[in-house]
């Protein structure tokens, strides 16, 4: 395992769950360092975003954790925020480390903002699948007559080559093709039912372009904690 140093916090609670990835016990790893994103009903964003907490584990103290129960779980899933916000040779590293150490499947969950590298998670092996989000209906959507759904979803102006790369971020999971992959979306309130099936239609032509077993979830809206 590589000695090198990584300054990246996380959350300080490594959390057991058994429904991000079907089939699996998973532990999730949240990156305290932050989303570009400010999404409507975000469950993350007040505890982990907006207040990032004084307390954290580093990676060391994930390696250890992953030596000492790795036994527990199946599958080790990096999560955020937006955990592809972090440099990108510190993802490679932790990665890299976290497969020398546990012998599951590596999943990292993502909005797709970062194709580049998203591609790398892909191109380098880095990971056995990632879970994006598909929070709108990006090819039919104009950046400027729609900007007012994007701020009031994602938190966000967009642009066009903003747009691009979630595209193509959606369409290189659609592309990975494996059960450990998924496109997901969270049926947001503020939207039409129109929104969704638009989605739906775009990832499944997607799927039958690249001959795809990857799963959609469209996920219910969970109301924050006040």
């Amino acid at each position: 395992m590589s000695g090198k140093q990584i300054t990246m916090k996380l959350y300080n609670n490594f959390i057991r769950t058994f429904s991000d990835l079907p089939n699996h016990t998973t532990l999730l790893v949240h990156s305290l360092s932050g989303c570009p994103l400010h999404c409507y009903g975000c469950l993350n964003y007040d505890e982990i975003i907006a207040n990032t907490p004084k307390d954290y584990k580093t990676t060391e103290d994930l390696y250890d954790y992953l030596i000492k129960s790795g036994y527990l779980f199946d599958a080790v899933m990096f999560s955020g925020g937006e955990f592809l916000i972090n440099p990108f040779n510190e993802i490679r590293e932790l990665l890299q480390n976290a497969k020398e150490i546990f012998a599951g499947k590596i999943i990292v969950t993502t909005s797709g903002i970062y194709f580049r590298k998203v591609r790398a998670l892909y191109d380098e092996n880095l990971v056995d699948g990632i879970h994006i989000d598909m929070k709108l209906p990006y090819h039919i959507l104009d950046v400027k007559e729609d900007a007012k759904i994007y701020q009031d979803i994602m938190g966000i102006t967009p642009n066009k080559k903003l747009v691009e790369e979630l595209i193509a971020s959606v369409d290189a999971v659609i592309e990975h093709n494996t059960l450990f992959d998924q496109v997901r979306t969270v049926k947001y309130p503020l939207l039409d039912e129109a929104f969704f099936q638009e989605i739906e239609h775009f990832i499944e032509k997607r799927k039958v372009y690249h001959q795809s077993i990857v799963p959609y979830f469209l996920n219910e809206f969970v109301i924050p904690n006040n």
